[in-house]
């Protein structure tokens, strides 16, 4: 079943979104601050969070960011203020999409099916992956070898996640700085070279399958 984790301290909105997401169909988890949001998130690994700004404890912003640094969770911001700078900030902060309180019942399905549409190819692009004794499962955004989680970036695991999809095969360098900086127009291949030799230390020191360079072309896992 689709889960959908809903943040508000308004209780009673939280209640009327569970209720409508409910009737959908969806699972909903809720909470009604910031920090046990993100423990929410962590338990129970939605496929779609509805995140208030203004929330006690921790804001609504802080909590987008922190998710979005670990995880492609589809993220759908409330906010009760209006105006191109607020819907810049909130994509700025990874936010997939957002919506203006007061919001309807209609355009609230709406934008959850859309989410949840857009994020359905990814998923299941990116089931969990082994590679010898790696696992890497890009919906906890956790590499672990033999069961112990690697400590990697949030660069460093869509770099692997990006090798560990195609194991054994050379993956050109332009494909992964679009793998590791997705929302870069541009972006410079010395910072590929450097989150790689980082993530190869990483991954030989736990012994992971190696990775290696391919002159001229790319590089290879395993």
């Amino acid at each position: 079943m689709t889960s959908v984790l809903v943040v508000d301290d308004e209780r009673p909105l939280v209640g009327m979104v569970a209720s409508l997401l409910g009737d959908e169909g969806y699972e909903v988890v809720t909470a009604y601050d910031g920090e046990t949001a993100l423990r929410r998130h962590a338990e129970e690994s939605p496929d779609l969070v509805i995140l208030d700004r203004r929330l006690p404890r921790l804001s609504g912003d802080e909590v987008c960011k922190r998710i979005r640094a670990i995880s492609s969770t589809p993220i759908l911001m409330l906010t009760g203020e209006r105006g191109a700078d607020e819907r810049a900030k909130l994509l700025d902060l990874g936010a997939d999409d957002y919506l203006e309180k007061p919001f309807s019942a209609k355009e609230l399905r709406s934008r959850v099916r859309a989410l949840l549409r857009r994020a359905a190819p990814a998923n299941a692009a990116l089931a969990a992956t082994s590679v010898g004794r790696l696992r890497v499962d890009p919906k906890t955004h956790v590499a672990s070898v033999d069961g112990h989680a690697l400590d990697l970036t949030p660069t460093e695991f869509r770099l692997l996640a990006a090798l560990v999809a195609r194991p054994g095969e050379v993956l050109e360098r332009r494909a992964l700085l679009r793998a590791g900086w997705p929302e870069e127009r541009d972006p410079d291949p010395e910072w590929l070279k450097a989150h790689l030799a980082r993530l190869r230390s990483k991954l030989d020191s736990a012994g992971a399958p190696a990775l290696a360079n391919v002159r001229g072309v790319g590089y290879r896992l395993g």
